[in-house]
This record gives C-alpha cells, structure tokens and sequence, in this order.
C-alpha cells in the first residue's frame, strides 16, 4: 500500500512541475519583437500572457483534482482491504447454512451501500475538480473577447450616459 502512496506522489511531483507557461514566455518575446501595422503587439502579448494564466491556472486546478481522485483511490483501497479482511473472518464464524446466506445477504447489502456512497463521493471530487478547472478559462475568456479593440488599435466608442 505504501508503494502505492509513493508512487501517486512521485507522479503528483513531476505533473505539478509542468508549467507551459515558461516555455511560451521565449514565444510572447519573440512575438512582442514583431512590428504589424494596426495591432498593438504589446496590448496582443499582454492579453496572451493573460491567457496563458488563465489556462495555467485551470491546469493547475485539474491536477489537483487529479491528486485527489488519486488520494481517494488509495483510500478506498486500504478501507477495502480492511473490511475484506473483517468480512471473511465473519463469515468463517458463521455456524449454520442459514447464518451464513444471511451473513453474506447483509455483506452485499452493505458493499452495495457503501460503493453508492463511495461514488458520490467520488463525484462530488470530480464535479469540484471540474469547476475549479473551468473557472479561469471562463474568467478570462470575457476579457480576452474585451481586449481585441486594444490589440487591433481600434478606437474607443464614446460611453453613452
């Protein structure tokens, strides 16, 4: 069980190091350097740095949801391994034929609750997961659609009173 642990947070540690920000900061310079009549390079690079963020950060957001569907994976496992291991000691004290299909009818019974309740809570991770992940890209794409005036050099309309 440990090496499992282990290995979810090596994999956590080198996904989380992932930062595809560093790499387009070479491309915004370069592209900030580029002279095109009619668009503002440095209003395009400042929204596209912004941009970049905004997906680093639901990036960011997704791996943790990951971490902690991973997290919930690993406890489910040690919860599972712990109640195998109580429910085949049970069902080798039951004494007669009848004491047994009843110990076996209530050990569906409960693994059916408790892999219901095991789902939603998987759920609710995902769900959570989700939100978050999507909530800088929905953030940022209502300023992004705003900056386009900016980057093509558009005058300002007059603000109506």
């Amino acid at each position: 069980m440990a090496d499992v642990s282990q290995l979810m947070q090596e994999w956590s540690k080198v996904i989380s190091s992932i930062d595809a920000t560093k790499g387009s900061e070479q491309l915004l310079n370069t592209l900030a350097s580029l002279k095109v009549p009619g668009v503002n390079m440095d209003a395009l690079v400042a929204s596209q740095r912004d941009n970049l963020e905004a997906l680093s950060a639901s990036n960011r957001a997704a791996l943790e949801g990951m971490k902690a569907v991973g997290a919930w994976q690993v406890k489910l496992m040690q919860e599972t391994m712990r109640e195998l291991t109580s429910a085949i000691g049970g069902l080798a004290s039951a004494g007669s034929p009848q004491q047994l299909v009843w110990a076996e009818s209530e050990l569906a019974r409960k693994a059916f609750a408790t892999a219901v309740s095991q789902m939603q809570e998987l759920t609710a991770i995902v769900v959570n997961a989700n939100q978050q992940a999507t909530a800088a890209i929905a953030k940022r794409l209502p300023e992004s659609v705003g900056e386009i005036g900016d980057v093509l050099k558009l005058p300002q309309s007059p603000t109506k009173s």
